[in-house]
């Protein structure tokens, strides 16, 4: 039986909802779209402006074809920039959209939209608006470049005997990229060239220039950016309040009577975050140790500051620094005595409310 040995890219549609083409690529839309700018000059002329108005002692309604052209022109680049596998209208209705959202929301909003409820900067983990504790772990890999069949394979079979043994829960696997901070690299080599040994010596000042200006356009050229590989570790709340093989907790299981055995036998919500939060460290060191042991790897835990500029960068779809985490992520103990009020542990919540603007 043959099989059909053409080329994978023809048989699938370059969008989803294209019109027929009119003139190459173009669909009627796409002309429309970019006619939209003229007309809208051509019916503001007439509807608006007087016939006696005059511009520098020429009627105003002598520039109606000229700004109207200027109109096509503006609108041809419109479904010029538009994305292949979009519509020009949608995608122009879609950028309207986005600038007419608020660039700021309250604290309920943003956690509705980012399912994130509050930051423990002392215990680096973040609750999610379901009661889950999370932690990240960061996950340095070994440069594959250049690896053989057999180590990518060696590879896989390490990274699946990690999840065989010692994952038995959720988790997420979480891969930035950033661009390469140029600047920063050749600042050292252009602070070179007023050195005196580089001065005095022709050959080197020549070739560490070109060396600048080479490196800097190969990398442009290229789009070189900087990966990074992130573990995401869930901790639930009914994970944490009966032992998984207790006879309680196989009682909780019942239709109806499991649910006021939950009621009334589940711990507080102070002790249950506190065992939530030890429960989560213990899994992230496991995670983080059972990666370890893969060739090359190196792993380590994320702060809490860290883990909100990922979740803020996967909202904003760019790269978020916090200059000030303390700033940000103020703080107010989570497990407090029910006596004194003093604080159980270090464990520690903010102390306010983390606006859209810093978190999404």
């Amino acid at each position: 039986m043959s099989r059909d040995t053409r080329e994978a890219s023809k048989r699938v549609p370059k969008s989803l909802d294209g019109g027929t083409p009119l003139v190459g690529s173009y669909t009627v839309t796409d002309l429309l779209v970019a006619a939209l700018p003229a007309v809208f000059v051509v019916l503001g002329m007439q509807l608006f402006v007087p016939p006696d108005t005059t511009i520098a002692g020429a009627r105003a309604r002598e520039f109606t074809l000229p700004l109207g052209a200027v109109g096509v022109a503006l609108g041809a680049v419109g479904v010029y920039l538009t994305p292949d596998h979009r519509a020009t209208d949608e995608w122009l209705a879609t950028m309207l959209e986005y600038r007419q959202r608020p660039s700021q929301q309250s604290h309920a909003t943003a956690s509705d939209h980012t399912q994130v409820e509050r930051v423990y900067p002392r215990a680096d983990a973040i609750e999610r608006a379901d009661g889950a504790l999370v932690g990240v772990v960061r996950v340095d890999p070994p440069s594959m470049a250049l690896a053989t069949d057999a180590e990518w394979r060696e590879q896989a079979a390490a990274f699946q005997d990690f999840l065989n043994t010692t994952v038995d829960y959720p988790i997420q696997l979480y891969a930035t990229t950033r661009p390469f901070d140029v600047d920063a690299y050749l600042t050292h080599f252009e602070d070179r060239l007023a050195d005196p040994d580089v001065r005095a010596n022709e050959r080197l000042e020549r070739l560490i220039e070109e060396y600048v200006d080479w490196y800097a356009d190969d990398l442009e050229r290229r789009q070189t950016t900087i990966r990074g590989h992130y573990v995401v570790v869930p901790v639930h709340p009914h994970e944490v309040r009966f032992e998984a093989e207790s006879l309680v907790q196989k009682l909780t299981r019942l239709p109806i009577l499991g649910v006021f055995l939950k009621i009334w036998l589940a711990p507080g919500l102070d002790e249950e975050r506190t065992a939530m939060v030890t429960q989560l460290g213990e899994r992230t060191r496991l995670v983080a140790r059972g990666l370890r042991e893969m060739d090359g790897v190196n792993t380590r835990r994320v702060s809490a500051s860290t883990a909100v500029e990922l979740v803020a960068g996967f909202w904003r779809g760019e790269s978020v620094e916090i200059d000030d985490p303390d700033q940000v992520l103020g703080s107010a103990p989570i497990a407090r005595s029910r006596h004194d009020g003093s604080p159980a542990d270090d464990v520690t919540a903010p102390s306010r409310e983390v606006s859209n603007s810093e978190t999404a």
